[in-house]
């Protein structure tokens, strides 16, 4: 029997790695035009493949808090044609606008559409290579400082 790596073709043949999903989905039928437009540019945004059906899931609620928003917009560009836009309606309208824009920003962030969502911190690497040598997690005690082997027998 050889010893080491399996060298033999059918071994070194690659393997594509598709993430699970069924390529670039259409939006519902159920969805009216705003919503399915802002499916498009969701799915148009991400790559082949990304959106499986539970990321379909986050997106149709993706697509619904995008539609509110734009209503929200054009209600508040037509209050500030009117010059009423330091009203009462005004303040209420931008209320509901902050929260349809948060979580637009959220279930963006959770489909891994945005690209910050998408890289690692730039700190990360560098407290990682900082990190003493000498301290394991599982010697790490709750004052964060290491378990000696004094204190472990």
């Amino acid at each position: 029997m050889p010893r080491g790596r399996d060298r033999s073709p059918d071994a070194l043949s690659t393997v594509s790695v598709v993430v699970p999903g069924q390529g670039r989905p259409e939006p519902p039928p159920e969805l009216d035009a705003v919503e399915a437009k802002a499916w498009r540019e969701v799915i148009a945004a991400l790559p082949a493949h990304w959106v499986d059906p539970a990321g379909q899931l986050i997106l149709l609620r993706l697509a619904a808090q995008a539609a509110v928003a734009a209503r929200l917009e054009e209600q508040m560009r037509q209050l500030r044609a009117t010059g009423s836009d330091q009203s009462k309606d005004a303040r209420v309208l931008a209320a509901r606008h902050t929260l349809a824009s948060k979580s637009v920003a959220d279930l963006l962030g959770h489909l891994r559409a945005t690209p910050k969502s998408r890289t690692v911190p730039r700190a990360a690497g560098p407290r990682v290579l900082q990190a003493p040598a000498e301290m394991r997690p599982w010697e790490i005690r709750s004052s964060g400082k290491a378990q000696t082997e004094a204190e472990a027998n």
